[in-house]
């Protein structure tokens, strides 16, 4: 994904890597330097100072706000179940500024990640995506409130993947309390294999699930539980983010999306698979 398939360069651009892995990870990588991202980049910085180079503010001169824009979705999908474009484009609004997004894996990574822009890179934690597997981001919530304690912690997680770690909900709900949020992606399925594997004639069965109430689960654990069947339903966040942190608990919104509305970073996979 990271070249979108072969088409987000022309075959003749020069690329380079600068990783920690041993070689290239591309093969339209054509110059590679193994090292820390971070301390390859000051290097660079200064050579280019030592050499009289100036910065030639083209960032100053691009309005970045319409490169951001993101489709608004329908409100209510065709299906009759919240659309996730509207669902994320409204907690955009709604969540703290001083979030740290952690994030499992799953479908919903083109809404929570596409949607929710951050103070800084180290404030997304890209945990499902870094192993590969769904089913690490509740447990991930007691790391990140540790790490960032004065901060609200926001986990984007689906169905799917929060099954995987429903017993890790209490270890969140007890850890961050009053500065976590929990959005699960609810659309009764691995909607990534539904996309990916269900488009292409396999058996969708196995990749259903019936549809579990987390927010009921939630409050069972001492958060405060919400359904979110519609956009309005969102504004329990501005309530929740209202209150006193050590007086409000843990928050968990239980998106009851729909799967119908396929994230485009999914679309050019299918595409690709096609």
């Amino acid at each position: 994904m990271l070249f979108r398939s072969g088409e987000l360069f022309a075959p003749d651009t020069a690329v380079f890597q600068i990783d920690v892995t041993a070689t290239a990870t591309h093969a339209q990588v054509g110059g590679f330097v193994r090292g820390d991202a971070a301390i390859a980049a000051e290097a660079l910085v200064e050579r280019l100072r030592a050499r009289g180079a100036s910065a030639s503010g083209w960032r100053e001169r691009i309005d970045i706000a319409p490169l951001r824009a993101q489709d608004p979705g329908d409100g209510i999908a065709p299906d009759g179940r919240l659309d996730p474009r509207s669902a994320a484009a409204r907690l955009a609004e709604l969540l703290p500024e001083d979030r740290v997004v952690v994030s499992d894996g799953g479908h919903f990574l083109g809404w929570s990640n596409m949607y929710w822009p951050v103070a800084s890179p180290d404030r997304v934690m890209m945990i499902g995506t870094a192993y590969q597997s769904i089913g690490l981001g509740f447990p991930s919530v007691a790391g990140a409130i540790a790490a960032r304690p004065e901060s609200t912690v926001v986990l984007t997680t689906g169905d799917g993947g929060g099954l995987m770690a429903i017993a890790d909900l209490e270890s969140a709900v007890r850890s961050a309390r009053g500065h976590g949020i929990a959005v699960v992606w609810n659309d009764a399925a691995y909607g990534a294999e539904v996309n990916l594997y269900g488009l292409k004639g396999l058996a969708r069965e196995p990749m259903l699930i019936p549809e579990v109430d987390f927010a009921a689960v939630a409050r069972g654990f001492g958060a405060e539980g919400v359904v979110v069947r519609e956009v309005a339903d969102l504004d329990a966040v501005a309530g929740w983010t209202a209150r006193d942190p050590e007086d409000r608990p843990f928050l968990l919104l239980d998106l009851r999306i729909s799967g119908d509305v396929i994230a485009p970073y999914q679309r050019e996979i299918i595409k690709v698979n096609s």
